[in-house]
């Protein structure tokens, strides 16, 4: 496996992230701190990170007990987290970031969710002759990369079309979470 392959698997890795980070951009009705984006970019990658390295070190012995559930996980976190984005947009309140995504426990279940994929994919390719550091490295940079954007293009839709975007963040993060259920079970 070389720096191609390594950076093929970390965009395909980092795809979902993405979604969810402009999803979650576009809760925000002012502009987003850069301290705050780096936060959560870090976030994360730390998150896909870890899981990744989780993966490798347990191999195929655990994957099929995780591979198991792992996307009814993702499904559920990503359901009720969307579900509220979209009540929340409903509810008639000041223009203010108030929105409960951006709370540090949120964005912690989004980092979880959105990293499970990498969790399988580091026990994958604990068999192949992939280089675990250049995996590793290409995806969490690829991973804050996508985050960071990700928030930028969706407080960008935010602010521009206010509530409206938030109910479709959370719309979309509600069909993220149904896609990975149906990758799951066999049916997409």
């Amino acid at each position: 496996m070389n720096i191609l392959s390594s950076l093929l698997v970390a965009l395909g890795l980092s795809m979902d992230n993405w979604a969810v980070t402009i999803a979650s951009g576009c809760a925000h009705r002012e502009a987003i701190a850069k301290t705050y984006i780096f936060k959560v970019s870090t976030l994360f990658a730390a998150a896909h990170f870890v899981m990744f390295a989780a993966g490798w070190l347990c191999g195929a012995g655990v994957g099929k007990y995780i591979g198991a559930v792992d996307h009814w996980i993702a499904f559920i976190i990503l359901l009720v987290i969307g579900a509220r984005m979209v009540k929340e947009s409903r509810e008639a309140q000041a223009e203010a970031d108030v929105c409960t995504l951006h709370s540090f426990k949120t964005l912690c279940a989004l980092a979880v969710a959105t990293s499970l994929d990498a969790l399988l994919v580091g026990m994958g390719l604990a068999f192949t002759a992939a280089p675990f550091w250049l995996t590793v490295a290409t995806l969490t940079v690829c991973v804050f990369v996508t985050s960071w954007s990700g928030f930028y293009v969706g407080a960008y839709l935010g602010r521009k079309f206010g509530k409206v975007m938030e109910a479709l963040g959370g719309i979309v993060l509600m069909l993220i979470g149904v896609k990975l259920l149906l990758e799951g079970v066999g049916i997409w």
